[in-house]
């Protein structure tokens, strides 16, 4: 029996979808994941294609990491007394400083999802020997931008909920002055939200992958990405661990180049401090401006190889369930074209 297939990958028409006729009625056997290929095949890409760097560097804009600095507490409190003074007699600077920095942080958070759609579609098209460039990854990632966001919102809001479920009998325990129930409660859900984190997490990944590569609509990529994810949990854990082992180890060699220069430094430091209070507040200034500048590069080139590894793995067990995700863009397509009215 015959019936219209539509490609996970690739695709000319409107809807980003190929139709071709098949005949079958075996399901995909299943194989083994090529998990070291996988991350070698990433790397590969990666280097050879540098131009996706500027994707990665625009991921890692839209979701920056965060910095301590510790020092003297009897001098911070006095900082903090002058700051809390200054505060109250200039509030609006404060105001306005604190929504600009959210209106920046919101435009790099929505530029980091049209970036992470142009790598993914960048990535999908080089694995299948295509050409392509930062500038037509850029155009086609800017048309998922609406569908990503509220895949991310989804998602943060059934986190948000599970949170708030798991935290208020620790919270009501912890009223109750019942600090032993309320630490053995906490466990518990910290054993439960670990897994559900997880999911959450995978099932949005692949949820994505299928918004970028097969255009579905929102619903239908998080019922598919999460029935990919159960049928492929066993590879999929080994890959985050595998990824996870990937930024151990790059995290141990950034230590220890980081180490590296902070001995070539410090001396350096140590001397102009005092020679010049000016010069050392100036060498200080471009030595952290240099901290900075190369941890979000490095950051950027991560985002690239992690993004771009996900990609490729994801190519290859949507591989392997591809007929269950055609059924669902396939039904997608019926609906379109019976929404769409006939011309006359």
């Amino acid at each position: 029996m015959s019936w219209l297939k539509i490609s996970l990958y690739g695709g000319s028409s409107k809807n980003n979808k190929k139709i071709t006729m098949s005949q079958t009625n075996n399901s995909p056997a299943k194989k083994q994941i090529p998990f070291i290929d996988i991350l070698k095949q990433a790397g590969r890409i990666v280097w050879q294609n540098r131009f996706l760097l500027w994707f990665g560097l625009l991921m890692a804009l839209g979701s920056p990491g965060s910095f301590n600095i510790g020092g003297d507490n009897k001098d911070l409190r006095n900082k903090g007394e002058t700051i809390k003074n200054f505060f109250e007699t200039h509030w609006q600077i404060f105001l306005a400083i604190a929504l600009a920095l959210f209106v920046i942080g919101v435009i790099l958070f929505l530029l980091s999802l049209v970036a992470k759609a142009g790598l993914v579609k960048s990535v999908d098209l080089v694995a299948q020997d295509k050409k392509t460039n930062f500038k037509e990854g850029w155009k086609s990632g800017k048309k998922y931008l609406g569908r990503l966001l509220g895949l991310y919102l989804l998602f943060f809001l059934a986190t948000f909920i599970v949170v708030i479920i798991l935290a208020i009998p620790v919270i009501y325990l912890i009223v109750a002055k019942s600090y032993i129930s309320a630490v053995l409660v906490g466990l518990i859900a910290i054993a439960i939200f670990i897994p559900l984190v997880f999911v959450f997490a995978l099932t949005k990944t692949f949820a994505e992958f299928y918004i970028i590569l097969s255009n579905l609509r929102v619903r239908s990529a998080i019922e598919t990405g999460y029935d990919l994810l159960f049928k492929n949990i066993g590879n999929s854990i080994i890959f985050s661990l595998l990824l996870l082992a990937v930024s151990i180890v790059a995290g141990v060699i950034l230590l220890l180049a980081a180490g590296i220069v902070l001995v070539i430094l410090a001396p350096a430091g140590i001397l102009f401090f005092y020679l010049n209070k000016v010069v050392f507040a100036i060498f200080l200034t471009f030595a952290i401006l240099l901290f900075l500048a190369a941890i979000l590069f490095i950051s950027s080139i991560f985002q690239t190889y992690k993004t771009a590894a996900w990609t490729l793995f994801f190519r290859e067990i949507a591989k392997v369930e591809k007929p269950e995700a055609e059924k669902v863009a396939e039904a997608e397509l019926e609906e379109s074209l019976a929404a769409t009215p006939e011309k006359v």
